[in-house]
Formats: C-alpha cells, structure tokens, sequence
C-alpha cells in the first residue's frame, strides 16, 4: 500500500483539541516526537524513531508549515553530529553548541524512551 506525503497525521481528530499536544511516530512531521533540536526554521536534529542514529533534517520547501522533512545526514556520534552542524553553518548560536555537547558520545548510550 502507497503512502501519500499528504496523509493526515494519526493524531488528527474530528474533536476539535489542540492537535499541537499531539506527538507523531513519523519523521517527515513537524510534530514529530524526538526532535533533538531546532537550529533555524527550516533546520533540525532528530532522534531516529529506532534511536540508532541522529539525523539532521531540512524543510523540503521554503515556505514554513509547508512540506514536510528530509534527511540531510545521519550521524551516530556526538562528535561527528557536532562537525557536520558546524560545516552547514547551524550552530552560530552558543546555546546549540552547548545543547548538542550535553548529548552522549553515541546514539547507543542515549536513555531510551
């Protein structure tokens, strides 16, 4: 069976809460449930849905809430997902540094869910 990338998400009711609450499995989502960190509106690290990899993300199109998102690269190691952030020019913000450097040297250490 074919997924289309304009599914609703799961969470969608016909009930009228607050839908932002609502935390999605899938990793295209903006309310995707393992973001690491947002380092611009259109940038973003994730942890994978299986925790074996980090995987920073950019938004597929330039208009914000639109698109969904794509993987740009998937790390393992803190030190590498540091580097990679630093060549694409992510972390001009200290605080993301400093966020980033708190995670553990690999994905396999990190507490599970």
């Amino acid at each position: 069976m074919a997924t289309h990338l304009n599914t609703p998400s799961p969470c969608m009711n016909n009930e009228g809460g607050d839908m932002a609450e609502c935390n999605s499995h899938r990793e295209r989502d903006d309310n995707y449930k393992k973001v690491i960190i947002q380092l611009a509106p259109r940038w973003r690290i994730i942890e994978c849905k299986n925790a074996l990899q980090w995987i920073i993300q950019h938004r597929a199109t330039k208009p914000l809430n639109q698109g969904y998102w794509l993987g740009v690269s998937y790390i393992t190691t803190r030190n590498k997902l540091i580097e990679v952030s630093k060549a694409l020019n992510l972390l001009s913000d200290a605080s993301m540094s400093a966020k980033l450097s708190k995670l553990p040297n690999h994905i396999n250490q990190q507490p599970k869910n």
